[in-house]
């Protein structure tokens, strides 16, 4: 989802757009389940409506109709992501749907899924009236780490770079360094909410020793916090304050058979040491997490850029230059003087937040 703009703006039904809005209250809290949202309308009034919010909680669909009430029946249902027709955690919605006689849905997106896909042809064998939406891309945009966990079987990787405007990301190996101003810090917050892992380096916690917390405008910890996780391979990261510092659970992704217990305070998520960062963030998506957030230092930039493991790039350039010994962002070699440069990604929103500019970009493959 778009940090300065509004992906639902495009959907031009107010109360399909009604339910996209609704989905959005399970931001962080529903993986590895989706966000839904469910408006039940008649005539023009809605009269039941709901969301997901929480996986292992009651469906979006399941709420709305218990909000409806006897008015479910007959009613015309607005959902943003297709009913489910298997036995989960919770019932199959198109049960409940099917025995609330709803006339009409009316739905943002097909489900992918193997399991959970068919709602749709088993409401049309009912002979509910079925309709898609003529755009599904907004109620992707709303699920893309979910969706990604499903086709992919890892997350969806958002990394947010703080640089100077000659692209450099320290002032030295190992040396803390503050980049970027008040403004950005806040967007950091925001996505750091939206995530359910936040991943950094063993020699970024060293180097920074992070909280990697979620915090109001008051410096304030939030009550829900996303997964901390300390990627490492060969640096052990004890001493690390994030790990006892009580504001949330932190976890130390680690190749297996390493030998090395996590830290007090932290639990142990191993990958295979052979696949790379890849592996590491499909260990993390066994863990039921589907959006992450990496704050990386340029070892671990470098990796996730050559794994093609960079969903969206968050890029906050702040007005100042580092210059000769400050460190650079990236250490690989993504073309050489043969060959073009190669532009894997597009820029899809900018914005000036205090003293410094946030560029957003995204693969061209995907929105």
């Amino acid at each position: 989802m778009r940090l300065f703009t509004d992906d639902s703006s495009s959907i031009t039904d107010p109360f399909l757009r009604r339910a996209w809005i609704l989905a959005r209250n399970g931001l962080g809290t529903t993986s590895p389940n989706p966000m839904v949202g469910c408006v039940l309308v008649q005539g023009t009034e809605i009269v039941g409506e709901g969301w997901h919010e929480r996986a292992g909680g009651p469906h979006a669909e399941a709420i709305a109709l218990r909000d409806a009430g006897s008015a479910a029946r007959g009613a015309t249902v607005y959902v943003t992501l297709e009913p489910c027709a298997h036995h989960g955690r919770t019932p199959p919605c198109v049960d409940a749907l099917i025995e609330s006689e709803v006339a009409r849905i009316v739905i943002g997106m097909p489900d992918p899924s193997i399991v959970a896909s068919g709602g749709a042809e088993r409401l049309s064998a009912a002979g509910i009236e079925v309709i898609f939406a003529d755009d599904p891309a907004p109620f992707a945009a709303l699920n893309r780490g979910w969706l990604m966990h499903v086709r992919e079987s890892r997350p969806w990787i958002t990394v947010k770079l703080a640089l100077t405007l000659d692209a450099r990301i320290a002032a030295g190996p190992g040396v803390r360094t503050r980049i970027s101003g008040p403004g950005a810090h806040a967007v950091t917050m925001r996505l750091r909410a939206a995530s359910d892992a936040v991943v950094i380096g063993a020699r970024t916690a060293i180097a920074d020793d992070p909280a990697l917390t979620v915090r109001d405008s008051a410096g304030a910890p939030a009550s829900r916090q996303p997964l901390r996780v300390v990627l490492t391979r060969r640096t052990d990261p004890d001493g690390c304050s994030l790990f006892g510092d009580g504001h949330g659970q932190t976890a130390v992704l680690m190749p297996d058979g390493c030998g090395r217990a996590a830290p007090a305070g932290a639990r142990a998520i191993e990958y295979d040491s052979a696949g790379g960062v890849t592996a590491a963030m499909r260990a993390l998506a066994a863990e039921g997490i589907a959006h992450v957030m990496v704050e990386p230092g340029q070892t671990l930039f470098t990796a996730l850029w050559d794994e093609g493991l960079v969903d969206e790039l968050v890029l906050v350039h702040a007005g100042g230059v580092g210059g000769e010994g400050w460190t650079g962002s990236y250490t690989g070699s993504d073309g050489g003087p043969e060959l073009a440069l190669r532009t894997r990604m597009k820029a899809v929103e900018a914005e000036v937040v205090g003293d410094d500019a946030i560029t957003v970009w995204t693969r061209k493959t995907q929105e």
